[in-house]
């Protein structure tokens, strides 16, 4: 008599269903809990022949990301390119100029949160009379010119701000930014504040001919708006501290630093 394949069959099935049985409620257990976020700093970035940056991976909101990223075989040192004319943007937290934390980077609508959208490298001439750009007095005949209305503009912030002819529930505030003579440019909504606005936020975008001329914005909740001179003045200072030895940027593709 031919023995049966019957119980051969059998087991083999029940393997294979055990094999892709899904795990206890049909998903993947959760992460574990973030107990730190990362050290380090992330790869070199050469704004302008004067400028190169690497921003602590504290002050980055995908630093989570990019530390993942350097722990993948052969993606050590993902972000933004080493070479000219590259962009940097980080955030961080008043009053003290803190990073992230395992806490604050769930809120993102956190009234106490920078963010630095851009710092780029402008161009040289953006600050010749009428010159396309984001020089703030060229950027400001413009407005004057189309947007803004000039016959009720006032004094506030330490700006002079001018509401908007088009868009009437905003103002835009222009003046010295600090005493080197260059001047800011605000745009903010005004209140009362329409339903929808959610987060109402003021925006800073500028030319600067600092480190041989870059561009930057900022922006902060309107709850912040009269502290814009010191939110400012605290950007240009980790700037400042970030700032790197041009060369390293050709070591942009060298593994995230853990010192």
């Amino acid at each position: 008599m031919r023995p049966t394949l019957a119980p051969v069959l059998t087991l083999v099935a029940l393997a294979a269903s055990g094999c892709g049985r899904p795990t206890a409620g049909g998903s993947a257990p959760p992460p574990p809990p973030l107990r730190a976020w990362p050290e380090g700093r992330a790869p070199p970035v050469k704004i302008t022949d004067e400028l190169t940056v690497a921003v602590p991976l504290a002050f980055e909101r995908l630093g989570l990301e990019r530390e993942a990223a350097s722990a993948q075989p052969g993606t050590a040192g993902a972000g933004p390119p080493g070479s000219a004319h590259g962009e940097v943007h980080f955030d961080f937290f008043l009053p003290d100029s803190s990073g992230y934390t395992p806490d604050n980077y769930r809120n993102d609508a956190d009234p106490n949160k920078v963010e630095v959208v851009y710092l780029h490298a402008g161009d040289s001439h953006e600050a010749d009379p009428d010159a396309p750009g984001e020089y703030p007095p060229n950027m400001l005949k413009r407005a004057l010119e189309e947007l803004l209305d000039a016959r009720h503009a006032r004094a506030e912030y330490g700006l002079r701000c001018y509401p908007g002819r088009v868009f009437v529930n905003r103002i835009t505030c222009f003046g010295p930014r600090g005493t080197s003579g260059e001047q800011i440019m605000l745009t903010a909504l005004a209140p009362p504040y329409p339903a929808d606005a959610g987060f109402p936020t003021f925006q800073a975008r500028y030319f600067s001919r600092r480190y041989g001329g870059v561009r930057i914005e900022w922006r902060a909740h309107v709850s912040q708006l009269g502290h814009w001179r010191e939110i400012d003045a605290r950007i240009w200072k980790l700037i400042d501290a970030w700032k790197v030895a041009p060369a390293a940027a050709d070591a942009a593709s060298a593994p995230v630093s853990r010192n």
